[in-house]
């Protein structure tokens, strides 16, 4: 009886022995999240939460966007979410904080939106648009310059093609085919070495207009013009930041217009997209990111 005693004493301190150095192995295992160095650098997993930003409206405990960070930077992969704190909205690969990669976007009913690569913010590879029922509704190869080239393909919701034609750098190339939604053709245009239609052929009844080549008018894009509230200087430096408070704004003013300074622009995911620099009140050329 002894020996048994003895026997199922070792065997407890085992477990123990065991079950805490498996448990010490697991937090070793788990990185820190949301973890700021010595220097104040976010660094590693973060995980951003409705109530870490209660103006954006995500319920308290919600999901905004998750992903790593490298010295302050975003680096890796990161999720955004819909407002309901649990549904992915955009999912890709980030390179010192600039999108640079592999993206997938979503419907709010979890169908894939549109999935690609981007790279120096543009479209590069293959990219592939979807409607709320998954079915293709575009296809197309951008090269390096984010310019559509090779075979491009648009569908209608019913997934028959719609349209069909050939790029070479962002330019229709050769023929161009139309199709009704049956799948019967309904227009073809030949293109011309220069891009412009040289000839036209029509099938059936035409339900849409003519293409017509119009020639580029060279607009003057001014600086915003902002309604003055408090504390916002109209002839003076001034910082405007948006609903969410991201900068938007950022220069001197003259008569509540930006007239030296910066635009900041974002995409629907809050990311930066480009930033505008005004000179003089007009649009003056891109900034670097």
């Amino acid at each position: 009886m002894k020996q048994i005693y003895l026997l199922l004493i070792s065997f407890y301190l085992v477990s123990m022995v065991s079950n805490g150095f498996a448990l010490v192995n697991k937090n070793q295992d788990n990185p820190k999240l949301n973890f700021i160095d010595d220097k104040g650098l976010k660094q590693g997993k973060w995980v951003f939460l409705g109530k870490d930003q209660p103006e954006r409206g995500f319920p308290y405990n919600g999901k905004i966007e998750e992903g790593t960070f490298k010295n302050d930077r975003k680096d890796g992969r990161w999720v955004f979410y819909y407002n309901d704190g649990m549904t992915p909205k955009t999912e890709g690969v980030f390179i010192d904080n600039r999108p640079n990669g592999e993206f997938i976007k979503y419907f709010p009913n979890g169908q894939v939106k549109e999935q690609g690569t981007f790279s120096h913010m543009k479209y590069k590879n293959q990219l592939t648009r979807y409607n709320e029922k998954g079915i293709k509704i575009f296809e197309a190869t951008f090269n390096d310059q984010g310019n559509e080239e090779g075979l491009v393909q648009h569908f209608y919701d019913n997934g028959n093609l719609e349209l069909e034609y050939t790029a070479k750098n962002g330019v229709p190339s050769g023929k161009v085919t139309r199709y009704w939604p049956n799948g019967d053709v309904k227009q073809i245009i030949v293109f011309d070495e220069n891009g412009l239609p040289a000839e036209i052929s029509e099938f059936k009844a035409m339900e849409s207009p003519e293409v017509t080549v119009k020639k580029p008018v060279k607009t003057i894009k001014k600086g915003p013009i902002i309604k003055p509230f408090e504390g916002f200087n109209p002839n003076g430096y001034n910082k405007v930041y948006n609903n969410i408070k991201e900068l938007w704004l950022e220069g001197n003013f003259k008569q509540n217009q930006l007239w030296d300074g910066r635009v900041y622009i974002y995409d629907e995911d809050g990311l930066l997209l480009k930033i505008e620099v005004y000179k003089e009140g007009v649009f003056h050329s891109l900034g670097q990111l």
